[in-house]
């Protein structure tokens, strides 16, 4: 009795390390596909991009929104890692890469076909959710490979495998 339940936390603990180990978002730098998102600023706002992931390293850049809506516009960026809440992008103009909080970016659901929610990304996650045809936001919290770490109020704290960040949407 005594070794089954021995077994079974081993088995429990090997399942956390695990777990852990996929979610971008705890700390450890992740690398992901690059890909498109944006973050929406008002006119004259901009995002400072920092040397390392912390508000205390040095600002090495920025990210700002090039047309000048009174409304605000989309700045384009291509997120490349992440770690502890922070992104690794690089700016839609190539001219600046650094860190920003990865919670300032986002995606969209508007794409070509089916868009699976799961809890984890691959055959780690369960699903929670296909969304197709939806007009759904969601801010980025990280990556891991072709997979994004996201969060929105329809389907909370999830991962992702396909995403927008085209103004016009992706569908053709």
């Amino acid at each position: 009795m005594i070794r089954a339940m021995i077994g079974t936390v081993a088995v429990l603990a090997g399942f956390a390390v695990v777990e852990r180990s996929v979610d971008a978002s705890t700390g450890q730098g992740d690398a992901c596909t690059p890909t498109d998102s944006y973050t929406w600023l008002q006119q004259g706002e901009f995002v400072p991009l920092r040397a390392e992931p912390s508000m205390g390293a040095p600002v090495v850049g920025r990210v700002q929104a090039r047309s000048a809506e009174p409304d605000g516009a989309r700045a384009m960026v291509s997120l490349s890692g992440s770690q502890g809440g922070w992104a690794r992008v690089t700016t839609g103009d190539g001219r600046s890469q650094g860190w920003m909080p990865a919670d300032l970016l986002m995606v969209d659901a508007r794409v070509n076909g089916p868009l699976n929610v799961q809890t984890h990304p691959g055959a780690m996650g369960r699903k929670l959710a296909t969304l197709e045809g939806e007009e759904e936001v969601f801010r980025i919290l990280g990556c891991r490979g072709a997979w994004l770490h996201v969060i929105n109020a329809r389907t909370g704290d999830a991962w992702i495998d396909r995403w927008c960040a085209k103004e016009e949407g992706c569908r053709s």
